[in-house]
């Protein structure tokens, strides 16, 4: 067999396994390309930054609404795995204190 021959056969593969032809192949190739708009779409959505808090400030005033006391540092981190906040709180009794907030939830924890 020739080079050209070997051009055009793998060409015309390629082309049949690509463009759908019959009822069966033309089905599995609608339902790849759903399901890869579909990834498409979600990822795009998570990428846009579907959280909740959105900014240092926004975590401040979660922390500030259940715990009484004075922010010293706000801080980003990770929390559980998801981007979040760090706060270092003075309590109104003197003692230092963390809570983290979780971005992508809205949680707040005291550690």
């Amino acid at each position: 067999m020739k080079l050209g021959s070997i051009l055009i056969l793998t060409a015309t593969l390629t082309t049949a396994s690509l463009v759908p032809q019959t009822g069966q192949a033309k089905s599995a190739y609608q339902i790849m390309t759903t399901s890869a708009m579909t990834m498409a779409g979600q990822s795009s959505r998570q990428a846009k930054g579907q959280l909740r808090v959105k900014s240092t400030d926004q975590a401040i005033q979660l922390v500030k609404r259940q715990y009484r006391g004075k922010v010293l540092k706000a801080q980003s981190s990770r929390v559980n795995g998801n981007p979040g906040y760090r706060i270092k709180m003075l309590s109104n009794q003197g003692v230092v204190f963390y809570v983290s907030v979780d971005a992508k939830t809205g949680s707040v924890r005291r550690n």
